[in-house]
């Protein structure tokens, strides 16, 4: 039989950021749902036991009817060793959200339409944060928005995302196109999310980029700005197929992304993947004054992208300290994406 969930608490004097937990259901023994749930708010269901199964049967967890329920739908909060597997989460401002832990599994979910606040906490389908070992796999995840499909946020580590399917995860279903500029398929945003490996996922349809690892900051005003962040390291993305992204207008496939000011990823590895017919770049890593070093971009195929094939945004020297080796692009900004020696300069 079908389930509400009990209502939102009422704001008052002793309201506090705990009041958001109060209407859901603790987890705290192996579980099997029997029907689908239906909620006014999230989350639904909080995990709180180590070693436990939440299998949601093949049923669905879902906000409002028509809008999104505020609050992320399932939360895994300071928990290890738990498996939410088998069901549909839907209609909250995120679907999934491990907060701590370790060692958890996603698995066989769809997780879509999953909408929050440009302003807001969340706005992904499944968020990983201060957390490490946890894998994601398997998972459909769909029509999330306005940040991601699935996001690696602080302190995530050592996370395996792999055969997952990401697509369309732009804000065209919210009749606002413009709203998914900033809505990646995958985004590692960290800081100081490291060493997660991103393997074996189809990603398509991203309002900006596919698969994205950012630049961090924890605060620009210091001296200088960003001083002290940790950037995000040693991640590899490998043999994941990433076509179609930027739907706004402006996307690309697999993105080492780096500004002027914060802190640039550092020593992350891209192989094996597949980036065509994307809205800018197939495979890009971006320059910045700090750099993005020693990142690798190795044996990927790209063709038929807006801008470039691929793309080093180092013109000075070219390339700069990252590694292109053995890949196969229609078209580049520089020789070295290529792997091949930049031409001298011309003599006098």
């Amino acid at each position: 039989m079908d389930m509400e969930c009990a209502g939102p608490p009422t704001p008052g004097e002793g309201t506090t950021d705990e009041s958001r937990f109060e209407a859901a259901t603790r987890i705290d023994k192996d579980t099997t749902l029997s029907g689908d749930v239906r909620c006014a708010q999230g989350p639904a269901f909080l995990v709180t036991a180590d070693d436990v199964v939440l299998d949601l049967g093949g049923h669905t967890v879902s906000g409002q009817a028509d809008a999104s329920a505020p609050g992320p739908g399932i939360v895994l909060r300071g928990v290890s060793r738990v498996t939410v597997r088998n069901g549909t989460v839907q209609r909250f401002d995120a679907g999934v959200v491990i907060e701590g832990g370790s060692a958890n599994t996603i698995e066989d979910l769809v997780v879509q339409d999953n909408v929050g606040s440009p302003d807001g906490e969340y706005g992904d389908g499944i968020v990983v944060n201060g957390s490490r070992e946890n894998a994601l796999r398997a998972n459909v995840v769909r029509r999330n928005g306005p940040f991601s499909g699935i996001s690696l946020g602080r302190d995530a580590q050592s996370n395996q995302l792999v055969a997952n399917t990401v697509a369309d995860n732009n804000m065209l279903h919210t009749g606002d196109p413009n709203a998914g500029a900033q809505a990646m398929g995958i985004r590692v945003e960290g800081p100081a999310a490291n060493h997660n490996r991103i393997v074996g996922n189809t990603v398509t349809g991203s309002g900006g980029d596919g698969i994205v690892v950012l630049s961090t900051c924890d605060d620009f005003d210091t001296e200088p700005p960003c001083v002290g962040t940790p950037p995000n390291e040693h991640n590899e993305i490998a043999e994941n197929t990433v076509n179609g992204n930027g739907t706004s207008g402006r996307g690309s496939g697999i993105r080492i992304f780096a500004m002027p000011i914060p802190i640039a990823p550092v020593a992350n590895t891209v192989r094996d993947n597949v980036a065509d017919d994307n809205a800018f770049y197939g495979i890009a890593i971006d320059a910045g004054p700090l750099g993005s070093r020693g990142n690798a971009a190795l044996r990927n195929r790209a063709h038929g992208n807006r801008e470039f094939d691929g793309s080093d945004g180092r013109l000075m020297p070219p390339c700069g300290p990252n590694t292109w080796e053995g890949n196969d692009f229609g078209t580049v900004n520089q020789p070295c994406v290529r792997g091949e020696a930049d031409e001298p300069p011309p003599g006098p």
